[in-house]
């Protein structure tokens, strides 16, 4: 079934990415693009009928929206980690030194901390950078689950990802959900500081920053932003189980004499089976739990 199919892909994925960055911490000399292809080769070997959702041309459609989600994410965290802050900090060094050695030094009022405010620029544009890239990857996510499950959902009567939230979750545009999820809501309000308000804390100050200085613009240090887009891409895996999940729980949601008909033969009057059934349900809910904040 299509259903089951796309949701052991998708968690598929969410394990390559965990020992891919695995990977990255015990060797720094791996080819991250042979790594990917080698994982993706031999995990989804394991995924019975993986085949099938290559075939059609929706299944394609999200297999390659996903691959270039992750590779976009992590090309993303390599130019602002290894080239645009070094390139910051640089000039920082650069311009510390200049004034160090001018001869008008005794009339420049200007510290080393001050020069520092073209470090924090550049990660505050990180944060726009950072949240464009989720904005763009979930709307097509949800665009090209949707897709894949066109047929299922005419024939079922099963509602889109946006009606569902919305019916669900009070959610009216799935791609404005993002302060259901603390990593979103986050990247969000810095992003929206630099924006909207040059920098500096909004009226709605966020809970992640105790007390801050509202004169001064927004000061993220390099470790920060980092952890801030690991949780981030964690997010966006995540994300791919969670739409999967919608439709699978519209699917339990069906009357049981109609779900038996999807069931092998051998096991469908086994209440075993039914009380598996009801527990992957459960398990769903707690899945989409953090739509529901």
């Amino acid at each position: 079934m299509i259903l089951c199919l796309f949701w052991d892909v998708a968690i598929c994925f969410t394990d390559i990415y965990a020992i891919w960055q695995n990977m990255k911490y015990q060797n720094q000399k791996y080819n991250p693009i042979d790594f990917l292809v080698d994982k993706l080769v031999d995990t989804f070997a394991k995924v019975k009928d993986f085949d099938k959702l290559q075939e059609s041309e929706e299944g394609k459609k999200l297999f390659d929206l996903i691959i270039k989600s992750i590779t976009e994410m992590e090309n993303f965290q390599i130019l602002f980690l290894n080239y645009y802050i070094p390139s910051a900090n640089k000039s920082i060094a650069d311009s510390w030194n200049q004034l160090k050695t001018s001869k008008y030094k005794h009339f420049l009022n200007i510290s080393k901390e001050d020069l520092k405010e073209n470090l924090y620029e550049t990660i505050r544009l990180g944060y726009v950078g950072l949240f464009h890239k989720y904005e763009s990857y979930l709307k097509a996510l949800v665009d090209a689950t949707d897709f894949l499950f066109r047929d299922l959902r005419e024939e079922n009567g099963f509602l889109t990802i946006q009606d569902y939230c919305k019916k669900e979750f009070g959610i009216n545009k799935i791609t404005n959900s993002h302060h259901h999820f603390n990593i979103t809501k986050r990247v969000n309000y810095i992003s929206n500081a630099i924006k909207h308000n040059d920098g500096f804390h909004r009226e709605e100050i966020h809970p992640d920053f105790i007390n801050p200085d509202i004169k001064k613009r927004i000061e993220v240090n390099k470790e920060t932003f980092k952890i801030d887009i690991e949780r981030m891409k964690i997010h966006c895996q995540n994300l791919q189980a969670q739409m999967a999940t919608i439709y699978l729980k519209q699917f339990l949601d069906l009357d049981y004499e109609i779900i038996k008909e999807s069931i092998k033969p051998e096991l469908k009057e086994s209440i075993k089976t039914k009380e598996k059934l009801m527990a992957e349900k459960k398990n769903m809910e707690s899945i989409l739990s953090d739509f529901r904040r």
